[in-house]
């Protein structure tokens, strides 16, 4: 794993924010775009990352520009996954990396801790605090509403704090 430069963004100083997460039905989906909508009033440039937890991309998320998909067929044995999105996202410059995953799914994990983003925020977990900046415990409400409105509370209130970490 290379060494990355670790610096504290906030949504306004972030020039390229990726964003991973996990979907399998349309309301989940739909948090999703929206959340990427808000970044992308922000202006910054969005970069995201879908895993589909199926063999297939289901019809009406093929219909949305700007994100890429990778499925269960595109993860190997080692639930490493091989996919040519995936290997794009991982070497993208990220000013930030923002994992939207509310559950514990190695590919994700995998993709996160490979990235070279300056700064990676994440919902609070044992296996990711040397790999991310920021981790938001949503335990009491383990739910990407929940994840997605902690993000967006907490990103502003250090964006105060030192730049460099």
């Amino acid at each position: 794993m290379r060494k990355r430069n670790r610096c504290m963004h906030d949504f306004h100083s972030a020039q390229v924010i990726g964003v991973l997460f996990k979907t399998n039905n349309y309301n989940e989906f739909q948090l999703v775009k929206n959340f990427l909508h808000y970044l992308k009033e922000l202006d910054s440039k969005i970069i995201a990352l879908g895993y589909i937890d199926s063999k297939k991309v289901p019809d009406y998320y093929l219909l949305v520009k700007g994100i890429n998909f990778f499925t269960r067929k595109s993860v190997n044995f080692l639930y490493i996954p091989k996919h040519e999105a995936v290997n794009d996202f991982i070497e993208q410059p990220l000013d930030m990396l923002i994992d939207l995953t509310t559950e514990d799914i190695f590919a994700i994990k995998y993709i996160g801790a490979l990235s070279n983003a300056k700064f990676k925020i994440g919902m609070r977990q044992k296996r990711m605090e040397k790999y991310y900046d920021l981790m938001i415990d949503i335990e009491k409400d383990r739910t990407l509403v929940n994840l997605i409105e902690s993000i967006k509370h907490y990103i502003p209130i250090f964006a105060g704090s030192e730049k460099q970490m």
